[in-house]
């Protein structure tokens, strides 16, 4: 979806600003660009310092980028094809599953390509990919307490999603049962969680103190 967005644009649509400040579309597809081409080094066992130097050679605008993150992306999903989930990648703040790397990186094309969707002023169309975004940002939760800088009033792990998809389907996510449950719009939740909506702005409920500490505090991506 986002690719045939950028094929679309021209000169003007390219240099649009998105809300992410001082970015515009070029700036947004050259990061993803520069993201997968280190996510590429982490899955080939290289985990540490692996931003540095990732962007040079990279083109600066409009077709060039776009071909650029498509060659990267291609290079990455050739290394996880040959990884099993539950192997490890070392990334950011420690070692994570390969599925949930794959996740990470989901979210991460998802939530930059909302910025070049808003940058052009269109639309996008919420997918049932989200659910792995909604799980991701859910099990981020006592990494978002950390950063955040709060105690959660309650175990974070113990917080369950009742979300709607957006194919009308019920997903719930986390303990059976729990008492403390974010219950709304999945494609809410993962604004949330990718910071593109701030919390007092979705439609989203919790049934408890826990479950309106995770509104406040969801992060599903490393801090900036």
């Amino acid at each position: 979806m986002l690719d045939r967005l950028l094929s679309s644009l021209d000169e003007s649509g390219w240099s649009a600003a998105t809300p992410a400040r001082g970015w515009n579309v070029a700036d947004q597809v050259k990061h993803l660009a520069v993201s997968e081409r280190a996510a590429r080094l982490a899955l080939a066992g290289h985990g540490a310092d692996v931003f540095a130097g990732r962007a040079a050679g990279l083109a600066d605008m409009g077709p060039d980028v776009l071909e650029e993150w498509r060659r990267a992306r291609e290079e990455t999903l050739d290394r996880f094809s040959a990884q099993e989930d539950r192997d490890k990648v070392f990334w950011g703040a420690g070692p994570m599953t390969v599925r949930s790397f794959a996740d990470s990186r989901l979210m991460e094309t998802w939530a930059h390509g909302l910025d070049c969707f808003a940058a052009v002023a269109v639309t996008p169309v919420d997918t049932p990919r989200l659910r792995r975004i909604a799980g991701l940002g859910l099990r981020a939760l006592p990494y978002a307490f950390s950063v955040a800088g709060v105690g959660p009033p309650g175990d974070p792990r113990a917080v369950a999603l009742d979300l709607s998809g957006p194919d009308g389907d019920r997903w719930w996510l986390g303990p059976a049962g729990s008492e403390d449950v974010v219950t709304g719009p999945a494609g809410d939740w993962c604004r949330v969680a990718t910071r593109r909506l701030a919390a007092e702005d979705a439609s989203l409920r919790a049934t408890s103190p826990m479950a309106a500490a995770a509104i406040r505090v969801a992060r599903a991506y490393l801090a900036d």
